[in-house]
């Protein structure tokens, strides 16, 4: 059977809607711990373990939860540091952000630290020195590269299934996320505002039509979306309406993300990024 790759973005939604509200970095909400134990006991629940890729200014903040998530056995993943636009950064710049972040990950989980997930699919071409720099620094695998074209990220003819990356560095395997094809169109279904959107049913319908022919589906999820509680920032509503899009974008339907989440994982073998990594020769 294909497996299918689980895995979560594990940043603070309030650390960051606050930082583009006014450019001010505070420390994560202890909010986000009680949305990632929702994780952990969903996965659990449903027997399976997946990837998750952890933002280095959470796992300064709070190292207890890069160790809680290794502790249930799932795998830790680099989404950088600081979560700094890979395409904003000089090549130096970049090497430093996931050098700290892959050394504060690994010590924290004590296992090494193969995977890396960009913040905002913020990689914009396949040729990108990126991949160089990743392979250098001992990365197997990047899940970064989102083959459909939207406002913000993608590369639309990129490959929809697993692919290798040759660099002078060597190589490195590419774990593009899930998307659907609809006559000449392609449509993302691996998460975010998307799958939140998009019908459930035509995400179970797309996910077994690539199945069927063999594809590997790669799905992503972020803590807020397991949050009981509204998303709003602290400090009033002038603070809330310079990103008034933001956040109703990301209290949209979040409440359904568990129980599709089940649904999908009733009807496939899921697995931590880095199996479909291993089996991409």
């Amino acid at each position: 059977m294909t497996l299918q790759g689980l895995s979560f973005d594990i940043e603070d939604w309030y650390q960051l809607a606050g930082f583009r509200a006014d450019g001010k970095l505070s420390e994560p909400s202890p909010r986000v711990d009680g949305c990632i134990e929702r994780i952990l006991d969903l996965c659990d629940e449903m027997g399976v373990k997946g990837t998750f890729f952890v933002l280095g200014l959470l796992a300064a903040a709070r190292p207890h939860v890069v160790k809680r998530i290794a502790e249930r056995g799932h795998e830790i993943a680099s989404h950088s540091s600081r979560h700094r636009l890979v395409y904003s950064m000089s090549g130096e710049e970049f090497v430093d952000d996931i050098r700290e972040s892959k050394c504060r990950l690994e010590d924290l989980s004590a296992s090494a630290v193969v995977g890396f997930r960009a913040p905002e699919f913020s990689v914009r071409r396949l040729d990108h020195p990126c991949f160089e720099a990743l392979a250098a620094l001992g990365f197997r695998y990047d899940s970064s590269v989102f083959p459909v074209e939207v406002l913000r990220y993608g590369i639309p003819h990129a490959p929809r299934t697993p692919f290798v990356i040759a660099t002078q560095a060597g190589s490195i395997v590419e774990l593009p996320l899930a998307t659907a094809s609809l006559g000449r169109w392609r449509v993302p279904i691996a998460g975010g505002s998307h799958f939140r959107i998009l019908p459930a049913a035509f995400i179970t319908w797309a996910a077994k039509r690539a199945v069927a022919r063999g594809e590997s589906l790669i799905f992503y999820f972020h803590p807020y979306e397991f949050s009981r509680e509204r998303l709003w920032l602290p400090g009033g509503f002038a603070r809330n309406r310079s990103i008034g899009k933001h956040i109703a974008l990301h209290n949209f339907a979040t409440s359904r993300i568990a129980s599709s989440l089940r649904a999908l994982l009733r009807l496939y073998r899921f697995a931590p990024l880095r199996e479909l990594a291993a089996q991409v020769v």
